[in-house]
């Protein structure tokens, strides 16, 4: 499949998840669910990053929908489609800044990807979307014991610990994927520091410093081929 085509395809697919937003908003979903939707459907994209040909499409696409999600509170103000697709995705607890430092992380990690390695930063954009989404999603479901850090989200104890073993898993599945075999003990390693980097941010900045706790690790380990 040519690289012009996966472009076609990816502009489809986000064209179709907001669309999908918008319907299950006037549907009556919380607000809180689709971020969680968008959080875990976003891990598709580092898994396919050895389908693309070239650097070139790959990291303009992932700039221009990064530069689309910056512009979009300015598009959204004059109403229509753009004021439609914030309110979807963002209300008095989901704020949109969260999605625009989302987006600069994925534009991130897809630069480095296609620099160097791709390993590091798919484990750690993989720990951002199956650790911050799901993990969120069982903290809300099952926390019981909750906590908040100075300037932070209140948390629960419950949600921290899935966080870990999610982003855990994310550099598993990021390993497998990309043929590489980092230790028991650095997997682990970078699901704890991820699980903290969430716990600990200031609201909003868990979508950089989580995924850049998990990146670090990695890095720190020596074992990122």
């Amino acid at each position: 499949m040519s690289d012009a085509l996966l472009v076609v395809l990816w502009i489809a697919l986000a064209v179709a998840a907001f669309a999908a937003c918008m319907a299950a908003r006037r549907a009556g979903v919380p607000v809180t669910y689709l971020r969680d939707l968008i959080h875990v459907g976003a891990g598709l994209w580092p898994l396919g990053w050895p389908l693309w040909h070239g650097a070139l499409a790959p990291v303009a696409l992932a700039l221009a929908g990064t530069a689309a999600t910056w512009a979009m509170p300015a598009l959204s103000s004059r109403g229509g489609t753009a004021a439609r697709i914030r309110q979807s995705v963002s209300d008095g607890d989901e704020r949109w800044a969260g999605l625009q430092l989302y987006a600069a992380s994925f534009a991130a990690g897809t630069v480095l990807a296609f620099a160097a390695r791709p390993f590091a930063p798919a484990a750690a954009l993989l720990a951002l979307a199956l650790g911050d989404g799901v993990g969120g999603a069982i903290g809300r479901r099952f926390g019981r014991r909750f906590y908040a850090a100075r300037g932070g989200k209140r948390k629960s104890l419950e949600g921290s610990a899935a966080v870990a073993v999610l982003c855990a898993a994310a550099v598993a599945l990021a390993a497998a994927r990309f043929g590489v075999s980092p230790s028991a003990g650095t997997i682990a390693l970078a699901g704890l520091c991820g699980a903290l980097a969430e716990a600990l941010a200031p609201a909003g900045t868990d979508n950089v410093l989580l995924p850049a706790a998990v990146g670090l690790v990695l890095f720190l380990q020596g074992g990122v081929p």
